[in-house]
């Protein structure tokens, strides 16, 4: 109920923006991650390690059906290779997925205000 007060309030006052674009303008994040924010973060993960779905998952931090979602999008743009031993599945980034996490980093890191630097207090 809540969210629907919320988005309705928010629409009236910023009829252009969705519910997230509202949360983040007035609070400076975001309530969902967008499908770019989430496959970025599923091929981090398997960059990082999690070769296995169940491993991908928790650290990605999704549910099972939206992991089998992006994982088959993620495959289908020739981003991950699944690799199949025995009767399990492992994952593997492609040479297009380093690319594209390479590009996106770079974005990230050209957007985002840099941190700011801390005085070392001795």
């Amino acid at each position: 109920m809540f969210i629907g007060i919320f988005h309705r309030l928010t629409q009236e006052e910023y009829p252009l923006f969705s519910l997230d674009e509202t949360a983040s303008l007035k609070h400076g994040f975001s309530l969902r991650r967008s499908h770019l924010e989430i496959k970025m973060d599923i091929l981090s993960c398997v960059k990082a390690g999690a070769e296995k779905p169940t491993q991908i998952m928790f650290k990605a931090n999704l549910s099972w059906s939206a992991l089998k979602e992006h994982l088959s999008a993620l495959e289908h743009g020739r981003l991950l290779k699944a690799v199949d031993y025995g009767t399990r599945t492992r994952y593997e980034l492609t040479e297009k997925a380093l690319t594209v996490l390479m590009a996106y980093r770079k974005i990230l890191d050209e957007v985002s205000p840099p941190a700011p630097r801390v005085a070392a207090t001795y």
